[in-house]
């Protein structure tokens, strides 16, 4: 079924995506749009998105018929695959011509029954079509040339441009003759996809993707993952939706990465309770990981790329030595701990490569970015290899995992007083912001606030020390940012704000950049250190601080 059954106003966070990808699929009705990948890590919305996109041009405009296909694994035999793959194409664009929505369930209709629908209908253009397919069936790949071209013959034909959404595309490298996979036959959909009335938008994990060369010559689109503020939202509406109340510790949001799946999943999983607390959201991830929803996703993953148990198991060690390895890892070591040829050893990587379980780059590998993927292989590995008990994994991850609201995360940084060293300091702030997922809009009014700071520390620190050092902190909901400088100032005792001198605290073009500091952080100290002054500011995470209107008022 090609739509979805979230509304468009709950999908969260990919409203940007879904406008640009229409304006980019409408482009067919001047014959100018182009194909694409949409690529992806597991679990970041790309069948929704597609779905998305698909209901939007069926209901929402009348220039572009929209063709949804997802790739059965079932159906990869060349015969099986094109005649579905023609009689869902000649449905779709009935349902679209005429709003019948029930022409959208006809999947596994059959030839003999989709051309006596589409004579009653007086669609001769599509009797043409499927007349020609059914000349051709003696020849299996005249007949996959067919069908592969049926939006464009449509196209032709009625005037109206199609979109093809395909999902699951690396699905169709195991497109077979007499059960042998051919990869040439992939390639006939190079044709399709180069008219631009007829673009198509294919979906599937990078790595594989990446290795198909009739992708290769397409624009990519990366989905990328949610940010921290979509993150929330989606929380929100996902609990709403099963009657619960809560919020997802931000910690636990951080860890899954902006990944709306695995966001989903847990969520599900803690509403158990109408009121979940912060401890029944990290209980919820640690179930998911040891036998829930995301464990039996990524061990399908697993099982599917390596379908041989021993193999399986030598698959999932090497994946675990990546992960704690101190370095990249080469192939000859992987080859020399497990016992295996080089050539076994590089089908062994490869797969893993695939199927997103590690990063190949320059020959040596690494683990992921994705630290729930860790965390299934970890937990994988002590249960199915060293034979750890629920009882077991649960009190390993829970020393592993939540430790980290305790310790957060810290960066040292020291800048020189030179010139504009206070905007180095705002940009390696934003991209710390970036990695750790955090509030967008908390880390922007952080930046000025700290901007402000370092030219303080500049302007008083000169001819004292020639250095800034800062110390970024992020823990639990917290982020903190300390600037510190040597210099003659002080710390005036009822005010507790640093001023160089009696005179300059009285001057009142002075200080305008405390009052920005204030303005824009939640707390701002300021501590008188052996060598100079320094000032700490810091910034709730949960939501972004309302610019005080009396400064706003004076700043006017």
């Amino acid at each position: 079924m090609p739509f979805s059954e979230l509304q468009e106003k709950d999908f969260i966070g990919r409203q940007n995506e879904l406008a640009a990808l229409t304006q980019r699929v409408t482009l067919a009705q001047g014959g100018t749009a182009r194909s694409a990948v949409l690529s992806g890590h597991r679990g970041m919305g790309r069948t929704e998105l597609l779905k998305q996109l698909f209901s939007r041009l069926y209901w929402r405009q009348g220039r572009v018929a929209p063709f949804y296909y997802k790739v059965n694994p079932a159906l990869l035999s060349t015969e099986a695959f094109s005649r579905n793959y023609l009689t869902r194409f000649l449905c779709q664009r009935l349902a679209y011509q005429k709003k019948e929505q029930d022409l959208l369930h006809l999947d596994g209709i059959s030839l003999a029954d989709t051309s006596s629908l589409l004579e009653e209908r007086g669609e001769t253009w599509a009797c043409e079509i499927l007349n020609q397919y059914e000349r051709s069936a003696g020849d299996p790949l005249d007949a996959l040339h067919i069908a592969l071209n049926a939006p464009y013959l449509s196209a032709l034909a009625t005037g109206t441009p199609v979109a093809v959404l395909i999902d699951e595309f690396p699905r169709l490298k195991g497109i077979h003759r007499g059960g042998v996979p051919d990869p040439r036959l992939v390639a006939l959909f190079e044709e399709p996809m180069s008219s631009g009335k007829t673009p198509h938008l294919i979906t599937g994990n990078s790595p594989e993707l990446n290795e198909m060369a009739v992708a290769n010559g397409l624009e990519r689109i990366p989905l990328l993952p949610l940010g921290p503020d979509s993150m929330s939202a989606k929380a929100h509406a996902l609990l709403s939706a099963q009657g619960a109340a809560g919020n997802v510790p931000p910690l636990l949001q951080r860890h899954l990465g902006g990944n709306p799946f695995y966001l989903g999943c847990v969520v599900k999983a803690a509403c158990a309770k109408n009121a979940p607390d912060e401890k029944d959201f990290w209980n919820a991830y640690l179930g998911e990981i040891r036998d829930g929803a995301l464990s039996f996703s990524w061990s399908a993953v697993l099982k599917d790329f390596f379908p041989d148990l021993p193999m399986r198991r030598t698959a999932l060690a090497a994946a675990y030595t990546i992960h704690h390895a101190t370095e990249p890892v080469t192939l000859k070591r992987i080859a020399r701990s497990f016992t295996l040829t080089d050539a076994q050893a590089s089908d062994t990587l490869q797969a893993l490569y695939l199927a997103g379980f590690i990063r190949g780059e320059f020959g040596v590998f690494r683990a992921p970015d994705d630290r729930v993927t860790r965390d299934i292989i970890e937990c994988l590995y002590l249960r199915e290899i060293l034979a750890k008990s629920s009882h077991e994994l649960e009190r390993h991850f829970l020393e592993s995992l939540l430790p980290q609201k305790e310790q957060g995360v810290r960066f040292d940084l020291t800048v020189p007083m030179a010139r504009e060293s206070e905007l180095v300091v705002a940009q390696c702030l934003e991209q710390i912001g970036k990695n750790l997922q955090l509030n967008e809009d908390a880390v922007g009014q952080m930046q000025i606030a700290v901007i402000e700071a370092c030219i303080n520390a500049i302007e008083h620190g000169k001819g004292a020390d020639t250095q800034i050092r800062i110390i970024v902190a992020v823990d639990s909901d917290r982020l903190s940012v300390s600037i510190e400088s040597a210099g003659p100032e002080f710390i005036v005792q009822e005010t507790g704000e640093p001023c160089a001198s009696q005179d300059a605290a009285k001057t009142s073009n002075r200080g305008w950049g405390i009052k920005l500091m204030k303005r824009y952080a939640d707390e701002v100290t300021f501590e008188r250190t052996p060598g100079g002054t320094r000032t700490v500011l810091i910034k709730k995470l949960g939501t972004s601080a309302v610019v005080r209107k009396e400064d706003a008022e004076r700043h006017e």
